[in-house]
C-alpha cells in the first residue's frame, strides 16, 4: 500500500476502500480482459486525483471476487505476452483518453 492507504498492483483492496475512494476517482471507461474460456472480468480504468492511472478488476479468489488495482504496463504486458493485440489497443486508447482532461 502507499501512503495514502491505495494497493498498487495486484494486492488485493477490501471494497469499504475502493467506495470511500470512488467519490474522488474518475472513471475513464472499462474493458474486458479475457483470461480463461469464458471468464473476462471488466477491468474499469480510474484517475487517481494525483494523476495516476490504475485498473480496478474483481478477480475471482477461491469463492468470492476480491478487488484489485493494477498498473496499466502490467496488463500491456499480459496483453503482449498472450498475442491479444485488440485488448492492447483498447488498453492504450483508453490511457490516451484519461490522459486528455475533460
Amino acid at each position: 500500500m502507499d501512503a495514502n492507504g491505495i494497493a498498487v498492483e495486484d494486492q488485493p483492496v477490501p471494497a469499504s476502500l475502493a467506495d470511500v475512494r470512488r467519490s474522488r476517482l474518475r472513471r475513464v471507461g472499462s474493458v474486458r480482459i479475457p483470461l480463461a474460456g469464458p471468464y473476462c472480468p471488466r477491468a474499469h480504468l480510474l484517475a487517481l486525483p494525483d494523476g495516476r492511472l490504475l485498473w480496478w478488476i474483481r478477480l475471482w479468489e477461491l469463492d468470492r471476487a476480491v478487488p484489485h488495482l493494477v498498473p496499466t504496463d502490467r496488463l500491456l504486458r499480459y496483453a503482449r505476452a498472450s498475442g491479444l493485440a485488440d485488448l492492447e489497443r483498447d488498453l492504450r486508447a483508453l490511457v490516451r483518453r484519461a490522459r486528455v482532461r475533460p
